[in-house]
């Protein structure tokens, strides 16, 4: 095993400690001294900006935002589509190491090949949304508004969450972490602002080798960045917001996309063009302004990332490793993906990457790596290519997405080929790097992906026994003189809390972290949640 890889064992498997109040493994001394922190998150794009080097581009608030910032060039995704990868950013977590990888958990389609009926994904216990930690450290957390974490939101984990939730919100004097989601950049827009004014012309476009080099392309491409643009003008209301109510001196703000690109062999994917997204990171002192970080991240650094800029002491359970702030840990080596099931079509794949290559491992090699998925063909590009297919009119390059069956494993040597178009597995120059990487992937798939090339239906069963979705019990309340103790017999569960109806504000839930002081008449309600679980209803104490 190398030695600047953690393998930690998977979050779904390995056991936990019994916990009934919110582990906090280290906060920051004086909330008032924390750095609010603003995510600004936009939906399915590449590294497609000026300050890319993508010349087609018109993303000028970027671009002057790149020049405050550090740029990151290898931050990953562990997999080419928003639910697994949101579930790893709230987490901390590879979504296959606890049920979170089947897009999606929560809605699985009817006509699904596998029949397999909705559920939640379940990690062990004492995993958090790390917002928690952020909550518990004195942190105001907002979210505006989408979730789609592959289980419901525990109530514990925002202050606010929906189309209103906002940073100004808070009361006064309190530090907040605030996520705005962008979703302009979407797949789905690629065909709703189909009529929008375009603002590159199509002929300037040179759409990559998978895609055919016609008109059908070319527009869809010029339509990609004209929402590109569109959300690069929403990123900059964003900053305006906070410039204008004098917090900029005091706000680490961070920019990026939720996987990569959004068009056919892209999206869903586990090359490059489906899973390294554009990452930044502006500092209010002015860090690492203009700079750029080379080096392999992953979307589960991310949390451990915020939580150690915010002073938090990441807990162990986190898969990923902070590369900021008070507990930066070295770089990573090795990347790792997995891709599944697709709305009603599956893929079994997994593979590692480093900074050169990347290893493949094809767990159902009879079929395309293309699926045909209903909501797929909405795009005139994947319609185009279909049909061109089907008459053997498709030039070779962009054939190979349907081609079957497949190798089982496939081997890319990315500095060379960087659209991955040429699987080198059997060239016996490569034979050193492809054992290293094999070994590598066996390693990360017996650490985080005890469920790989099984079935859906069986890992569904592991989660929820018997098909039933495992509860909260209901909370135990301790009252000792003036002080009321809070706990939950299920492990692991966090509890949110009222007194007298009231949080912060008229329906605000407070996080419970310790004994509350209280008088005579009030009342407390409670709620027992855990991720995955069925949350109680809410139960109240009359003092």
């Amino acid at each position: 095993m190398h030695a600047n890889v953690k393998l930690k064992k998977s979050a779904l498997w390995a056991s936990a400690a019994f916990l009934t109040t919110l582990p906090t493994p280290g906060i920051a001394s004086t909330p008032r001294q924390q750095p609010n922190i603003l995510c600004i998150v936009c939906e399915d794009i590449g590294p497609y900006l000026g300050c890319y080097g993508d010349t087609v581009a018109v993303t000028p608030n970027l671009d002057r935002f790149a020049t405050q910032a550090r740029r990151y060039t290898r931050m990953f995704s562990s997999v080419g589509v928003s639910a697994p990868s949101r579930a790893s950013l709230i987490t901390g977590l590879y979504p296959t190491s606890f049920g979170a990888n089947n897009m999606r958990t929560s809605s699985a389609s009817p006509d699904n090949d596998a029949r397999v009926k909705p559920y939640e994904a379940v990690p062990v216990a004492g995993v958090k949304c790390y917002t928690e930690f952020l909550r518990a450290a004195g942190y105001y957390c907002t979210n505006n508004s989408k979730t789609d974490y592959q289980f419901n939101a525990p109530i514990t984990a925002w202050d606010q969450s929906s189309g209103k939730a906002h940073w100004k919100n808070r009361p006064e004097g309190m530090p907040f972490f605030a996520i705005f989601n962008i979703a302009v950049t979407h797949e789905s827009q690629i065909w709703k602002r189909a009529k929008e004014p375009l603002v590159v012309n199509p002929d300037d476009i040179t759409p990559p080798p998978y895609h055919p080099n016609n008109k059908i392309s070319r527009r869809d491409w010029a339509v990609v960045y004209g929402n590109i643009a569109a959300m690069d003008r929403m990123v900059q209301k964003y900053i305006d917001e906070v410039r204008e109510a004098g917090l900029l001196d005091n706000t680490i703000i961070i920019w990026y996309s939720d996987h990569g690109g959004p068009m056919p062999r892209q999206k869903r994917a586990l090359r490059d063009s489906g899973t390294l997204a554009p990452f930044m990171i502006r500092f209010p002192d002015g860090r690492f302004a203009g700079t750029v970080d080379n080096d392999l991240r992953a979307f589960v650094d991310i949390p451990a990332t915020i939580l150690s800029l915010a002073g938090i002491k990441p807990p162990e359970y986190m898969h990923g490793k902070a590369f900021l702030g008070k507990y930066k840990e070295a770089a990573r080596d090795y990347i790792y993906g997995a891709r599944d099931r697709f709305d009603a079509k599956t893929d079994c794949q997994t593979a590692v990457r480093d900074r050169r290559f990347r290893l493949l491992h094809n767990y159902m090699p009879e079929q395309s790596e293309f699926l045909d998925i209903n909501y797929h063909r909405n795009i005139p590009t994947l319609r185009n290519m279909m049909e061109l297919y089907n008459e053997g009119k498709l030039e070779k390059l962009p054939s190979l997405w349907f081609t079957k069956p497949r190798p089982t494993e496939e081997f890319y040597d990315i500095e060379q080929d960087p659209h991955e178009m040429n699987n080198v597995i059997d060239d016996p120059r490569y034979a050193k790097d492809v054992a290293r990487l094999r070994k590598k992937l066996a390693e990360m798939d017996a650490a985080y992906n005890p469920f790989a090339g099984k079935p859906e239906s069986a890992l569904r069963e592991h989660l929820w026994p018997g098909g039933e979705q495992p509860r909260v019990a209901d909370p135990v309340f301790t009252r000792a003189k003036r002080k009321l103790t809070i706990e939950c017999p299920t492990p692991g569960a966090s509890i949110a809390y009222q007194i007298n109806g009231e949080g912060l504000a008229r329906g605000h839930w407070k996080l419970y972290t310790g004994p509350l002081t209280i008088k005579n008449g009030d009342k407390v309600t409670a709620v027992c949640t855990r991720i995955g679980y069925k949350p109680t209803g809410e139960i109240a104490y009359n003092y």
